[in-house]
């Protein structure tokens, strides 16, 4: 492959799916990826999937391989600790499928490298650090090791999750707000296995979401104030499942095993400017979101998804071009933002112990479990991005 016109910087599963839906536009990427080949193979981190983003994956004919390795999420059960309302999204009541699909960031990447290799669309280059970005008029030059390789690109495209190849780009601001705010990460068992449904529990400690991974298991992620979370983490695993239970009721009764704990400080990430040529941001390169509502990976599979969408629809020429550029960001700025102001208003409403306000929450919680239409805007955010 020569001088491909798309250099896709980042070989995680947004930067994957980019290359492969340009393939099915027969259009030739080479994807530089700083990790070793089937580094990421091993990683069990889960990652909560979108019908929408199951949509993009069937059309790739991707899924069909991962069908074996996901959990369903049928139901989403909602409530508040000490209180009465809850509300609970089935997705029997809007004829789909499932309303989410829960897999590990090792079993999706392994599928999709493998479908990347069987295209001769594409190439990837494992171990490849970015040293230095220029931006021409008429292309962008990426340089590796240490300036004496260098790599050309009609469209340059970062997707790799928000690592410092961003600081290496003159003209591309970011704005970085803390949440003040850590996740714990691990997976629970419990009495009562998890029958395909999710838990979003709101607790005076923060959000703590339970997802099936697996016909026994839970993936847990317990998010709060840093000194609360960072606290937790130290505790005993027996004192700590009895924490969870205190906080999360009855439900799936007693939790009977954690696995090891993994906490990260939340910050929210957003892009400020840009250079306005020859070079476009996506993923969690692009935003960073709360992970209260599972959408910051979704929105970045949507980012990929619609910035193939505009290539094919533009004249080769034009693509990379100023015009071309923002054309993308107008498009996805809108989504972007609500989606942002959505995950950031239920962080805000349900982080707050001021007198009064859990009751209404509590009354909230009810009144939406008969209310259709927000429950259907619910569905549309969580499952399409609308």
């Amino acid at each position: 492959m020569k001088n491909p016109r798309y250099v896709i910087v980042g070989a995680g599963p947004v930067g994957l799916v980019f290359s492969l839906l340009l393939a099915q536009q027969n259009q030739d990427s080479h994807l530089l990826e700083s990790r070793r080949k089937n580094d990421s193979h091993s990683d069990k981190r889960a990652l909560a999937l979108s019908y929408g983003t199951k949509l993009i994956l069937e059309n790739l004919g991707i899924w069909e391989s991962l069908e074996n390795k996901v959990s369903e999420i049928k139901d989403i059960h909602t409530s508040q600790k000490n209180s009465f309302g809850r509300t609970l999204l089935s997705a029997s009541q809007y004829n789909l499928p499932a309303l989410g699909y829960v897999i590990s960031y090792g079993n999706l990447s392994k599928a999709l490298e493998e479908a990347v290799n069987q295209s001769s669309n594409i190439k990837i280059t494992y171990e490849f650090e970015v040293s230095a970005i220029k931006n021409e008029k008429d292309t962008s030059v990426l340089y590796g090791s240490n300036e004496d390789f260098l790599i050309e690109a009609s469209l340059l495209v970062l997707a790799d999750g928000g690592k410092n190849t961003t600081g290496l780009i003159k003209g591309l601001k970011k704005k970085e707000t803390s949440y003040n705010h850590t996740a714990l990460v691990t997976k629970v068992t419990s009495e009562i296995p998890p029958n395909k449904i999710a838990y979003e529990r709101f607790t005076s400690m923060g959000p703590i979401a339970l997802l099936p991974n697996g016909p026994k298991e839970f993936s847990l992620v317990w998010t709060g104030k840093d000194g609360d979370i960072q606290e937790l983490a130290k505790t005993p695993k027996n004192l700590f499942l009895e924490k969870l239970h205190e906080h999360f009721g009855d439900r799936v009764g007693k939790f009977l095993d954690s696995d090891k704990f993994i906490t990260f400080p939340l910050k929210k990430i957003t892009l400020e400017d840009f250079p306005k040529t020859r070079m476009v941001v996506i993923g969690n390169s692009a935003q960073t979101m709360h992970p209260v509502a599972g959408q910051g990976f979704n929105t970045g599979i949507r980012d990929a998804y619609e910035l193939s969408k505009l290539i094919n629809k533009s004249e080769p020429s034009q693509v990379g071009s100023d015009r071309f550029i923002n054309q993308y960001y107008v498009l996805r700025k809108s989504e972007t933002k609500k989606t942002l102001f959505f995950t950031d208003s239920l962080v805000n409403i349900f982080s707050n112990d001021l007198v009064g306000l859990s009751l209404t929450r509590g009354i909230s919680l009810s009144l939406l479990d008969n209310f259709k239409p927000i429950k259907n805007f619910l569905i549309d955010k969580m499952s399409f991005g609308k």
